[in-house]
């Protein structure tokens, strides 16, 4: 039994070892002189795929022969038909009345296409053709050339879903990658903006591209990120959120450690700052980084109003985020422990309400949230058209029959309630989800130990978030900072006009980005 195990697994393992070394082997692969078995090789290779095409044809003037292979399913066959075969087969003709036409007049003289390059090796043509070009090759020759004919298909560019503004620009990423880089280019036109190109996955070979302004983003900081990405040794397509995971610092904590956005407007705020946005084909958002809590809790709404409106605002958000995480928890200590610092009438009303519930509060409290959390997640699964319906019907038909059936207490519908609106107002979905995890330590602490278990975890919560970093930045910065001049952005938004220099804790190479009014005042006198 033990050798028939072993036999089993070495034969799986030299199968894996052989599908490896075919794939390095497809790069000693060159194109011979006959297209014909060319065109059988790679056929062959892309296991004759039925959205595979091949045409074979003369070109005209001449008795060389020729052939065309691409992916009907990935390129523009208007394109190819009025780029390359038309030239090729007709208008060609006025142009050289000869037996023989070289290799370079036909890639220099006979195709009206905007890219088009030479490749030799089949590891590179397979790539290409199966990206969405156009592969050419000429009896004779060994040598290939590759047109750019990919079809760009996807939806149009719509207003963002997840992000929304009441403010500012209401345009949101798509799945093109092509498209979200003229999104950024439209916004930012600075020649030191650099979009790095690159290929990740062994067999997906999905392209992606580091974007950051040369000259703000620390080197450093620039170097780490590629070195990540370089180091991820995955199989198949992932996106750019799922690859920013498997890079971050800290991949089993709960609290998010990138910033994922539909925003090309908050993509360039990020990228002027010195940060740096990783995109990649087929994903619809971005990745920042690195990122703090302070910068989630952050919204483009907050640029766009009055300073004292906005940090009024923002503090909000830092209410809210601490009544999402602790509000059930202070419930249950203050009516299980704590009764005596609640108003005599208070404590009066709620022991009414919850006369006849069989549970006590902690339990009420799980009940409230799981069937809280049930309704979310439905809301996002089904369909648009009923989701939201369902969502809201169903949370005052379950609560109210609760209530009269007298499972739960009013007062902590109220609770619940509050606590899930309060988690809604976290700009960032992700560090909202957090909230949402962290709700339940602090209600079994509270349960235990009443307030003084929710001072405890409260620290334990404080010295947990300290210790963390995303790309070598500390989490709380800039509040953990020293530096008045991050102050200006962090838990208050300060006029536009005093936030000259660019954030202190992402070190910038040009930590200037504006001239201070006071000197520019004093300029004009």
């Amino acid at each position: 039994m033990f050798s028939f195990l072993k036999t089993l697994f070495n034969k799986k393992q030299s199968n894996t070892e052989d599908m490896n070394v075919q794939s390095d082997e497809l790069k000693k692969f060159r194109l011979s002189g006959n297209i014909r078995d060319n065109i059988d090789r790679l056929t062959n290779i892309m296991n004759n795929s039925g959205d595979i095409k091949t045409r074979e044809f003369n070109i005209t003037g001449s008795t060389m022969k020729a052939a065309i292979i691409y992916i009907s399913s990935l390129a523009n066959e208007d394109m190819i038909q009025e780029h390359i075969l038309k030239p090729l087969i007709m208008e060609s003709a006025t142009m050289f009345n000869k037996t023989q036409v070289s290799f370079h007049e036909i890639k220099n003289s006979m195709m009206s296409v905007s890219s088009i390059k030479e490749a030799e090796t089949f590891d590179e043509i397979v790539l290409d053709v199966m990206s969405g070009d156009t592969l050419i090759i000429i009896q004779g020759f060994t040598r290939g050339l590759i047109i750019s004919t990919k079809d760009y298909q996807g939806r149009p560019i719509g207003e963002p879903a997840i992000e929304p503004s009441i403010k500012g620009p209401q345009e949101a990423f798509v799945e093109i990658l092509e498209v979200n880089i003229g999104l950024i280019r439209r916004r930012l036109r600075d020649p030191n903006l650099c979009f790095e190109m690159s290929k990740i996955g062994r067999r997906s070979k999905a392209d992606y591209s580091i974007v950051y302004i040369k000259g703000i983003a620390k080197d450093d900081l620039v170097r780490d990120i590629k070195k990540r990405f370089t180091e991820l040794n995955l199989d198949g397509q992932a996106s750019v959120s799922q690859m920013g995971t498997m890079i971050v610092d800290h991949p089993k904590s709960i609290f998010p450690q990138i910033q994922a956005t539909e925003r090309p407007d908050k993509t360039v705020s990020a990228l002027s700052e010195g940060r740096v946005a990783v995109m990649m084909d087929g994903s619809p958002d971005v990745i920042l980084l690195p990122a703090t809590f302070p910068i989630l809790m952050q919204s483009s709404d907050d640029y766009f109003e009055n300073w004292l409106i906005a940090s009024v605002i923002r503090i909000s958000r830092y209410v809210a985020f601490f009544i999402s995480a602790t509000f059930p928890a202070i419930y249950i200590a203050l009516t299980s422990f704590h009764p005596g610092m609640l108003p005599t009438e208070l404590i009066l009303s709620i022991a009414r309400t919850r006369t006849g519930v069989p549970f006590p509060a902690m339990i009420e409290a799980l009940i409230m949230e799981t069937v809280l959390e049930l309704l979310q997640e439905a809301g996002v699964r089904l369909p648009r058209v009923v989701g939201q319906t369902v969502s809201i019907v169903g949370g005052l038909v379950i609560g109210q029959a609760a209530v009269a059936a007298g499972v739960v207490s009013p007062i902590m519908v109220i609770v619940v309630s509050i606590t899930a609106i309060s988690s809604y107002a976290i700009p960032d979905y992700s560090l909202g989800l957090a909230t949402r995890i962290v709700r339940v330590p602090y209600m079994i602490l509270a349960t235990v130990f009443g307030s003084f278990g929710i001072a405890i975890g409260m620290l334990m919560s404080l010295i947990y978030v300290a210790s963390l970093k995303s790309f070598g930045v500390n989490y709380l910065k800039p509040i953990s900072t020293d530096s008045m001049n991050d102050w200006k952005d962090s838990i208050i938004r300060a006029p536009l006009l005093s936030m000259f220099k660019r954030p202190e804790m992402l070190d910038p190479q040009d930590p200037v980005r504006m001239t201070p009014k006071h000197r520019r005042d004093s300029d004009e006198h």
